[in-house]
């Protein structure tokens, strides 16, 4: 079934395993995920950020993620990054079902009301949320420094905005690591033990697979990749390309990135469910 993410993550929170989300930007992207859902029965969160929404239409990604998904295991459709009301508004009358609202670069009580009406859109409909505090290093819809999510406020946070879920800032960073990330796994411990809604990691592609495991037993309950599935779906195209020099038919030298995607997706999903 497509379910939202509340569904996913509160029976992952509970089974000690993680909900690997994946930026999706084309058909391929799409495929090689689904398969890979398919491929191991485990749930996958399929999301996008406003700037490939810009790039093909809200209503295009959720239509082709429904036109494809054969119905098993569970997945959901998330809009990753949204930054104002309207771009979730525009998501779920698209078809999404889950959202989330990034306040995290604005003052803490301005951050709780942004999300709060988030959430009073979003929940009449169906659809549940994702919130933001602290900050993500590098650039996914903006540049921001890396700022950990206090304990407290995050407690004080999800008591006033409702939230189902929140990502916190523990020292991961968007696109491509530059030296080793330092993450504070005890960071995660202690916000886990304060708050009554699942944690979510933003950055992890580049992250090894024991930082990633330690993170999910600290009480990380969904974890988001985009640049290790672009890296993958670049690297397939190239090998298309290579080896049918002369084609021009996209279906010809695309299989290849279709199956990078697949595999990169797949190691992945076993990674996040290792203990489950």
């Amino acid at each position: 079934m497509i379910v939202t993410n509340k569904d996913l993550l509160e029976k992952a929170r509970v089974g000690g395993y993680a909900v690997p989300a994946f930026n999706v930007d084309n058909l391929e992207s799409v495929l090689g995920v689904l398969r890979a859902a398919e491929n191991t029965g485990r749930p996958v969160i399929i999301q996008t950020i406003p700037r490939t929404l810009k790039y093909g239409g809200v209503p295009a990604y959720s239509a082709l993620v429904r036109a494809l998904y054969k119905g098993n295991p569970d997945i959901s459709i998330h809009l990753d990054h949204g930054g104002d009301l309207a771009i979730c508004s525009a998501c779920i009358d698209a078809g999404y079902t889950s959202v989330m609202i990034d306040g995290s670069a604005l003052a803490f009580d301005d951050n709780v009301e942004l999300t709060k009406k988030a959430v009073q859109l979003a929940h009449p409909r169906g659809v549940s949320v994702e919130g933001e505090l602290g900050t993500i290093g590098g650039k996914e819809e903006t540049e921001s420094v890396v700022r950990y999510t206090e304990v407290a406020e995050a407690e004080e946070f999800v008591a006033r905005t409702g939230v189902d879920s929140l990502a916190i800032g523990v020292g991961t960073a968007h696109g491509v690591y530059k030296g080793v990330p330092h993450i504070a796994v005890d960071r995660i411990e202690e916000i886990a033990a304060k708050v009554d809604v699942p944690l979510v990691l933003h950055g992890a592609s580049g992250l090894s697979d024991d930082v990633v495991r330690a993170c999910i037993r600290a009480g990380i309950s969904k974890i988001n990749f985009a640049t290790q599935l672009r890296q993958a779906f670049t690297q397939g195209l190239k090998e298309g390309l290579a080896a049918n020099p002369d084609a021009f038919d996209p279906k010809v030298y695309l299989p290849q990135a279709i199956e990078r995607v697949r595999e990169a997706a797949e190691t992945i999903i076993l990674l996040c469910n290792k203990d489950a």
